[in-house]
């Protein structure tokens, strides 16, 4: 069962930082999760399309130019990464699962995917609940793999993963049954449980057989396994 650190390891750490993802790594995670938003054609790792949450930061994330962005403090001196450095940070480390957050994402992704060697791209994952986005990837480059973020109808989940040719379908604690772990492994697709902290449901996910686990504490998975 892999372990997938959520947002680099931001249970100890400010989430999608580069500090969260050297966190990650440290705790001994397999893989890394971060999200990404476009921003001056740039993509830009952050969760919200606001910055209140995350950062010394007012309102939308699109009122701000790259540079004004970079300025910004993303908790403990940490600046907002761009997707280049996360991948500069953690190639030949630990995979990378990058979900795509907004509109223009997906053709994004693939441009900064053509510059980057094929050695660095093996160990990487697509993501996201917009179809829309994962389409275009899909469209652009065939190479890229795949993960469905799930919705809570398994059959709709399912349908995507088979029009995107997926590698995966990554679904919550709250949703996961057997079935669903039973129906992906049927489709030959990988599942992914998000977000798993707690030692109990760490366990359960593992004896359920799914593949791997997003979590905020990586050391958490480690201990269990």
């Amino acid at each position: 069962m892999l372990m997938i650190g959520h947002r680099g390891a931001m249970g100890c750490a400010p989430e999608n930082t580069l500090l969260s993802i050297h966190k990650a790594i440290e705790l001994g995670a397999d893989w890394v999760e971060v999200d990404v938003h476009l921003l001056d054609e740039k993509l830009i790792v952050i969760h919200d399309a606001t910055l209140d949450r995350t950062t010394n930061g007012q309102g939308k994330l699109a009122d701000y130019t790259f540079d004004e962005m970079r300025n910004l403090d993303a908790g403990l001196g940490e600046k907002i990464p761009t997707l280049q450095e996360v991948i500069n940070a953690t190639a030949g480390v630990v995979g990378l699962n990058i979900e795509l957050k907004g509109k223009g994402t997906g053709k994004a992704l693939v441009s900064l995917l053509e510059k980057t060697p094929d050695s660095q791209r093996e160990n990487m994952l697509v993501s996201s609940f917009l179809m829309d986005e994962l389409s275009a990837v899909f469209c652009l480059d065939k190479r890229v793999r795949i993960g469905v973020l799930a919705s809570d109808n398994i059959n709709d989940s399912i349908a995507w993963a088979g029009k995107l040719k997926a590698f995966s379908i990554h679904v919550s604690l709250q949703n996961v049954t057997l079935e669903w772990v039973e129906r992906a492994h049927h489709q030959g697709l990988k599942l992914y449980v998000y977000t798993v902290n707690e030692l109990a449901d760490i366990k359960r996910m593992k004896q359920m057989g799914v593949d791997g686990v997003f979590s905020n504490y990586p050391r958490q998975i480690y201990s269990s396994m």
